[in-house]
């Protein structure tokens, strides 16, 4: 009779860390949550195994589980290492460029935004010289509904995945001009594919002026929101409508660009 692995040899670590590649792997477009009986089937494991797998891959942060329907997507540290991964193959240095490029020419800090779950992420910033700036950190997590790049991510999601937010967690009031009524702001969804970019002029925050467009990915599909933000007061109609088309602009060209790069 064989001798059983012991548990802290290099073999059963292998084997384990196998397994948990495995799990994530199968997470895919198409497929996008996973049971654990669901995953025990498809592997062919005993479920107890595939459960405190997965339950090490959530303590980590690589998978996150529903609380209603108890099934797992991936998490914020599987996203984190593809945003390095995308910094590397995806936002190639000409990209990046693009972006520094914005910053600079509209005097503003420069966000790239992706959807996390039921909110929302910062994964890159690009600063200004200009002395009056906004700064959020790389990882900050931004709420489903605040702020411009919020709005242009909901403006391109599934309706039912808008109509499942609105009615939880719900319409947050994050200032004076949010807006919290649904039928507005399924209106205002539907300016922003018309228009091509939001405009959030303290709806985020009081006296803060937001403009975001999508960036669009090789299959047509919208992976992040390109965002800026500046002090509202002083900023005429005229100016503001000037920044906007060059953030969308931009926005439009980096997309051309990741669906240049995906084809070579």
């Amino acid at each position: 009779m064989a001798k059983k692995a012991d548990a802290s040899s290099p073999v059963a670590r292998s084997q384990a860390l196998r397994r948990g590649l495995d799990i994530i792997c199968l997470f895919s477009d198409s497929k996008r949550e996973w049971g654990i009986s669901e995953l025990a089937r498809h592997l062919g494991e005993h479920k107890s195994i595939v459960h405190r797998t997965v339950k090490t891959l959530e303590d980590a942060g690589f998978l996150r589980q529903d609380a209603q329907s108890q099934r797992y997507s991936l998490g914020f540290t599987a996203y984190q290492i593809g945003v390095v991964a995308a910094r590397r193959f995806g936002f190639t240095p000409e990209i990046r460029g693009k972006f520094r490029q914005l910053s600079e020419k509209i005097g503003a800090t420069v966000y790239i935004v992706v959807r996390d779950g039921d909110a929302n992420r910062i994964v890159d910033t690009f600063e200004t010289s200009a002395l009056i700036r906004f700064h959020s950190p790389i990882g900050s997590r931004v709420p489903w509904n605040r702020g411009a790049s919020s709005k242009v991510l909901m403006a391109y999601s599934p309706a039912d995945e808008v109509d499942r937010l609105i009615a939880k967690p719900g319409l947050s009031r994050h200032a004076k001009r949010t807006i919290v009524d649904p039928q507005a702001f399924r209106s205002e969804l539907e300016q922003i594919r018309r228009r091509g970019y939001a405009v959030s002029d303290g709806e985020g925050f009081d006296g803060v002026l937001g403009l975001a467009a999508p960036l669009f990915g090789p299959a047509g599909e919208v992976i992040a929101a390109l965002q800026s933000s500046m002090p509202s007061a002083g900023l005429s109609d005229r100016r503001r409508t000037e920044i906007a088309r060059v953030i969308a602009a931009t926005a439009k060209e980096v997309s051309h660009l990741l669906r240049a790069a995906s084809a070579t």
